[in-house]
């Protein structure tokens, strides 16, 4: 698996270290994607999540909607309300200055890929033409997602900020929108363009994989999903630290004055954490 999949399914992932972590059973002889912590004042449940998700990927686990029940409170990576905001600010992060074209800055044969790779997505290259290489490979992956029909409206994240809303529940962030948008902005040219070139050596497996991680993470295979998400990491430890390791550093004192309170809270983030 490429880093190029890695950082863009960077979202998958677990906060296991926090005190002592148990997993919730989905029920008799099943497992689930969910943890539960319990702190000196309060319980908090872990859930990894899938930020892309089908449409009929629903239901949950019952330990999933049991512990939802349970909550008064939610935490998120991110606001997700902020997300407009946030797509305005990824473009501008990711448009090139100075005239300049994504064709002179990847060159002849990389922008030939990447235009029948576009068309065959059923999508018009021109339309990428002024956009950073990451910028580029993002959009493409998620021109081959959404052709599958993977929508982040679906995943799991929207889904529980809905039901929140919904049952009046409280959410916290526990990142702002503009920081994620900086894990993509703050590549270098040279990372950026090898972002793109590993997209699309990679593209065709972007469903696949999609489709294996969901079917791990609906059995609770934490291992699995474990390898498949490091795997692109190993040739590139700093941006593991970044992603990774550095987010859930600063998630974790958050997560402990959570343990602390008195109101049970349910953490949803990316399944790798």
């Amino acid at each position: 698996m490429s880093v190029r999949k890695t950082v863009l399914i960077v979202g998958l992932a677990l906060v296991l270290a926090v005190g002592q972590a148990s997993p919730v059973a989905a029920g008799e002889g099943e497992k689930s994607f969910l943890w539960r912590v319990q702190g000196s004042g309060a319980t908090v449940y872990l859930l990894g999540s899938i930020h892309a998700l089908k449409e009929d990927s629903y239901p949950l686990a019952p330990a999933i909607e049991n512990a939802f029940s349970d909550v008064g409170k939610l935490a998120f990576e991110v606001d997700l309300d902020e997300l407009n905001a946030a797509a305005f600010q990824m473009l501008a992060a990711g448009s090139l200055d100075g005239g300049r074209t994504l064709e002179s800055v990847v060159g002849p044969e990389l922008w030939a890929d990447f235009t029948v790779r576009t068309r065959a997505a059923g999508w018009d290259p021109a339309m990428c033409r002024t956009m950073k290489p990451w910028m580029a490979a993002v959009t493409l992956t998620s021109f081959e997602m959404m052709s599958a029909g993977y929508l982040s409206t679906e995943g799991i994240d929207s889904h529980f900020t809905a039901r929140a809303k919904e049952a009046g529940k409280e959410r916290m962030a526990l990142e702002t929108v503009e920081f994620q948008v900086s894990l993509f902005a703050d590549l270098t040219p040279e990372q950026s363009l090898a972002f793109l070139r590993y997209t699309l050596a990679d593209l065709e497996t972007v469903v696949p994989q999609l489709d294996e991680i969901f079917a791990l993470w609906k059995a609770g295979d934490v291992e699995p999903i474990e390898e498949l998400l490091t795997e692109g990491f190993e040739e590139f430890p700093i941006l593991y630290e970044k992603i990774v390791t550095a987010r859930n550093l600063n998630w974790l004192p958050k997560v402990e004055v959570l343990l602390a309170g008195y109101n049970n809270t349910m953490v949803v983030v990316g399944s790798l954490h």
